[in-house]
């Protein structure tokens, strides 16, 4: 009988192999097999016994060295055999080519790449720890021993940690890279520098119907009355308190009433061809904050100065119901705006009811752009430098969350801060400011050319 019977071996190329079998009887023989096939000495093949002992030993061991190996022991009439399985493996895993760190431009393309030594490996990546998978935008691919991730496009959001993790039976190997995304390095909206032209253009608008309105709207705290003022301040050539604005926001409206606000030039009495309406902010809830029939009805010209707002929408009866509102008491364009720093959190109920507004301003064809306030509070780079706005990923990101919010294409998104802890006129505000006035501007122009045609 057999008193110790081969093992299973599992091991690497180039390394020695020995098999042993141990029966209870010296008076015996012995034959191997690999598989079915009977082997003989030779090669890297050695056969001995010693006593009952048998051991078959094959050096430098290949992958054409796996298989079943059987000791068939003899012994007058009798017969017994022992087998094992053997496993030889390419070397043990390991890294043979590591990722490398990577540094690269916003909306370029990252490719890592990790080597291993083996073909028979399998391998997931991860994020920060996070377990990555496939999407558009992220594509896994192995090629033999190689191993690639792809993110196409990559935005600010894909900076980290990178680790592609190797497996093979029980061994594991990993190589890890850090991918630092950088702000864009070219612009990737131009913007004109030429502020005095902008005012002069604003200032020579001689609309067919005059003043052109243009309604503000958005949730509270957004930067409505900042933004008028802001306005105010370019043309005035000094910091005015045209619209007042709460200094802190406290999640709830500091405008209460209906109000128009006309823009008059430095050094002269002129006033501009177009007045903004403020309003009260949307709210969280259904009984706080404007609510959306009033805005509705601001769209088409129904509400008269001054009205106070309240939790219902203004009645047709009320004495601040405009029953047969002209072409000058409709808004002729329509602004959103949200705040770069509380795009993520702005509550499900207010964006539901900011949609309502943009669906009832669409169906009367009112032309429709978004203000992004409060971009320094959102991006570090803008904070130290508002000329590098167009570079900053951070202001895209939050400028396409804006779209994804509001359905609202991103050709009529504008990032734009107001003056706010400033004691003089900024350039820098200006540009930004003026770039985006003037095209609202000109939609309230085309709407109303559009209007006019119609009528005739």
């Amino acid at each position: 009988m057999v008193s110790r019977t081969c093992r299973d071996v599992k091991t690497y190329e180039g390394q020695d192999i020995i098999l042993t079998c141990e029966v209870n009887r010296k008076d015996v023989t012995a034959e191997w097999k690999k598989d079915v096939q009977l082997l003989a000495e030779g090669g890297n093949i050695i056969m001995e016994q010693q006593g009952n002992e048998f051991t078959l030993k094959i050096n430098q061991a290949q992958k054409s060295d796996n298989g079943v190996y059987s000791c068939l022991v003899k012994s007058q009439n009798e017969n017994v055999k022992c087998s094992a399985h053997v496993l030889v493996r390419e070397d043990k895993l390991m890294v043979s080519r590591p990722c490398k760190d990577v540094k690269v431009y916003g909306g370029q393309e990252v490719i890592l790449t990790c080597e291993v030594n083996r073909e028979d490996a399998t391998a997931e990546w991860k994020k920060d720890g996070q377990l990555l998978t496939e999407s558009r935008d992220v594509v896994m691919e192995q090629r033999g021993k190689e191993f690639t991730l792809k993110i196409k496009h990559v935005q600010k959001s894909d900076d980290g940690l990178y680790t592609c993790l190797v497996k093979s039976d029980n061994e594991e190997v990993k190589s890890s890279v850090e991918v630092s995304v950088q702000e864009f390095e070219k612009e990737w909206r131009s913007i004109k520098l030429e502020t005095e032209k902008m005012q002069t253009e604003l200032c020579q608008l001689k609309p067919k119907v005059e003043p052109l309105r243009i309604l503000l709207y958005g949730p509270a705290g957004s930067g409505k009355s900042s933004f008028i003022t802001s306005v105010a301040n370019i043309f005035k050539q000094r910091l005015t308190s045209e619209a007042l604005a709460d200094a802190v926001c406290a999640g709830t409206s500091f405008t209460m009433k209906h109000k128009t606000h006309k823009i008059e030039v430095s050094g002269n009495s002129e006033i501009l061809p177009f007045v903004f309406n403020d309003v009260m902010g949307l709210e969280g809830g259904e009984s706080k904050g404007v609510h959306p029939g009033d805005i509705i009805n601001i769209l088409k010209g129904h509400i008269k100065e001054n009205y106070e707002f309240h939790k219902f929408p203004l009645g047709d009866e009320d004495e601040f119901y405009n029953r047969s509102p002209s072409l000058s008491d409709k808004v002729h364009c329509l602004v959103c705006v949200l705040p770069a720093d509380q795009i993520s959190f702005i509550k499900d109920d207010v964006t539901k009811k900011m949609r309502e507004i943009r669906e009832r301003a669409s169906e009367m064809g009112i032309p429709q752009v978004v203000m992004v306030t409060k971009v320094d509070c959102a991006c570090p780079v803008v904070k130290s430098d508002l000329r590098k706005m167009y570079h900053s990923m951070t202001i895209k990101e939050k400028m396409q969350e804006c779209s994804n919010k509001l359905g609202v294409t991103m050709n009529y998104i504008f990032p734009v801060k107001s003056y706010h802890e400033e004691k003089d006129v900024v350039p820098e505000i200006d540009v930004l400011i003026l770039d985006a006035l003037l095209k609202t501007v000109n939609l309230a122009n085309d709407f109303v050319n559009k209007d006019q045609k119609s009528l005739h």
